[in-house]
């Protein structure tokens, strides 16, 4: 794994292609008679759009943005589109080249995840994979394209799954506190993994967009040590909805890279 992963930050904090890309476990549950939940209004709107700046310790590595871009329908549900993109600069472009891509279509009701692409880009390093979700049925299909082939999995997925950058929106939808803790399934390729985040502590936040109270949450994935592997991550938002997520960080062994927002439209 290249020490560059960080794009995925905008992906609750990498999680997406440095952890889960190549996992093959599925979890199932029982039969239940399927019926659409809905959720309260989100605070998040069509529009929302927000810059970050990636930083290695002073070393400025490049931009990433999450965008509400859209609504569109998928599978005759109304779903917002939102959009994470990641980028190096031209000074990083010599070293490493990183042009990554991520949508979520999630459900307007619900909340959950409808379908997912991903496009990355990482020096030689290239793959798109795109998962869609069958909820009512209970299942998903995931193809990835990878140096040419194309791979093809099925499985049954649990209520309502989360992939891993709608995950960061519904957090968002939640009436946070010090002391809570949120666990959801979020699946990813042919994985889904209960997701755990944990509300640690109010904390105030400089970043080039200016001060923000806010809640430092800890997401922590469970599954045979693979979180572990990846290091630590944590996500700073607002402490007053919509709970905009200013600060990001993905500890590595040598150091950390953070998105520190420069700009909240």
């Amino acid at each position: 794994m290249t020490p560059f992963r960080w794009v995925a930050v905008l992906c609750f904090l990498g999680i997406a292609p440095a952890v889960w890309a190549e996992a093959t476990a599925v979890s199932t549950a029982p039969a239940f008679a399927f019926q659409w939940r809905t959720e309260p209004p989100p605070p998040f709107a069509v529009g929302e759009s927000i810059l970050y700046v990636i930083k290695y310790g002073m070393i400025h590595a490049g931009y990433a943005t999450l965008e509400v871009k859209s609504m569109e329908t998928v599978s005759g549900r109304l779903a917002y589109k939102v959009v994470s993109e990641a980028r190096t600069n031209k000074t990083m472009d010599v070293i490493f080249k990183v042009r990554d891509l991520n949508e979520s279509w999630i459900d307007a009701e619900s909340l959950c995840s409808l379908q997912f692409r991903q496009d990355i880009r990482e020096g030689r390093y290239t793959r798109r994979v795109e998962t869609t979700y069958d909820h009512p049925g209970r299942r998903f299909l995931y193809k990835k394209w990878r140096k040419g082939k194309e791979t093809v999995h099925e499985g049954a997925i649990a209520p309502f799954v989360q992939d891993v950058l709608s995950s960061l929106y519904y957090i968002r939808t939640q009436p946070l506190e010090v002391g809570q803790n949120f666990t959801l399934d979020a699946n990813s390729g042919a994985a889904t993994w209960p997701l755990s985040v944990h509300v640690l502590r109010k904390e105030t936040v400089k970043v080039p967009a200016g001060r923000f109270d806010c809640f430092r949450l800890e997401p922590i994935l469970a599954g045979d040590g693979i979180f572990q592997a990846s290091g630590k991550l944590e996500v700073w938002v607002t402490e007053a909805p919509p709970h905009t997520p200013v600060l990001l960080r993905s500890k590595v062994l040598v150091g950390a890279f953070d998105a520190e927002m420069t700009r909240s439209d």
